[in-house]
């Protein structure tokens, strides 16, 4: 893996959360988003930072579960360690930057990238179907089309791609046509142990309870939200938090469909705009809401990234062969 390339990435996705954060407090008028931010009750971003680490630890959980079903021979420390390095990658356009997670579990286990890669694959896909179903508490609430169609769209894809694989017969049909096809019959292999292992991730029986899994683990991180709401003024309330666990999982599908690095830009629009729609909040204190939102979520989650990455540089250097708990990379 090239660190030098993964870094210059990461300074260009920090200049366009610059220009992004920029355009949100001139939007929120910086004078009131300042005061709001100096009267803010912080005693609320502790809780706040535990519910995004449950969000973190259930999502871990779910990754080493399917690790263990494709039958990885990995650690449950090599696996923490690996989806630790992994927040970096949140940093990428459409964090597709996240499937160098199946490129490190290769490192350490010896597992082929094709058939960990799904893992990756599948737990977006099933993590964005929770999310899914988290903002339909709030899609009839709203007027604005564009949040709908997004939502919908989400939908449609993931589910589009769900039922394609587990159609069989015609994977297999693909599949065999790619070995006869140049330039593809190369990889047709790696196709097939790819499709193999995200055929299996995608059964019925386990894609409802990676489901709920998710479910879960995006309800906590909504239920932060609503924290960081009470402390701008929203009234407390059963109302109010499932309306901010919808807000903010709607805001997350839009990031993932806009695809730029951590959703910036369409996540934090869409919770100042879902916060003054839904909730009723002054344009300043939605600003300010999504502002440390997004620093309790997203850049707590790179913090935790660049911290792992320091501590096990090792895991994105090419290994030969499989490595035991605790040994080192050799140069």
């Amino acid at each position: 893996m090239d660190r030098k390339r993964l870094g210059v990435q990461f300074l260009w996705s920090v200049l366009l959360a610059l220009i992004v954060y920029i355009g949100l407090i001139i939007y929120g008028d910086w004078r009131q988003l300042s005061a709001l931010l100096a009267d803010f009750p912080w005693r609320w971003l502790p809780p706040t930072l535990g519910l995004t680490l449950v969000n973190f630890g259930v999502r871990l959980l779910k990754w080493h579960w399917y690790l263990r079903l494709i039958k990885t021979p990995i650690s449950f420390g090599q696996s923490a360690r690996i989806y630790g390095i992994s927040f970096l990658m949140m940093m990428t356009p459409g964090k597709v930057g996240e499937f160098v997670r199946a490129f490190m579990v290769r490192n350490v286990s010896g597992a082929p990238f094709s058939v960990v890669a799904p893992v990756v694959l599948v737990e977006r896909m099933t993590d964005g179907l929770a999310m899914i179903l988290l903002a339909g508490l709030g899609l009839l609430a709203i007027d604005q089309g564009s949040m709908r169609l997004a939502a919908l769209a989400a939908l449609l894809v993931i589910a589009g791609i769900i039922v394609a694989i587990q159609i069989r017969p015609l994977a297999m049909w693909c599949l065999a046509l790619g070995h006869r096809l140049p330039l593809i019959n190369r990889f047709a292999d790696k196709l097939a142990a790819f499709y193999e292992s995200s055929y299996f991730l995608l059964q019925p029986k386990y894609l409802f309870t990676s489901v709920l899994i998710g479910l879960v683990s995006w309800a906590s991180q909504g239920i932060g939200f609503y924290l960081v709401l009470l402390g701008f003024g929203v009234d407390a309330g059963i109302d109010t938090m499932l309306t901010s666990v919808s807000a903010f999982n709607m805001s997350t599908v839009v990031g993932a469909v806009v695809a730029t690095p951590g959703g910036l830009g369409g996540v934090e629009s869409s919770l100042a705009a879902l916060s003054m729609q839904l909730l009723d909040l002054s344009r300043p204190a939605a600003a300010a809401a999504a502002l440390v939102i997004r620093f309790a979520t997203l850049w707590f989650g790179v913090a935790i990234g660049l911290i792992c990455l320091a501590l096990w540089p090792h895991l994105l250097t090419t290994q030969r062969g499989p490595m035991v708990e605790g040994q080192e990379a050799q140069p």
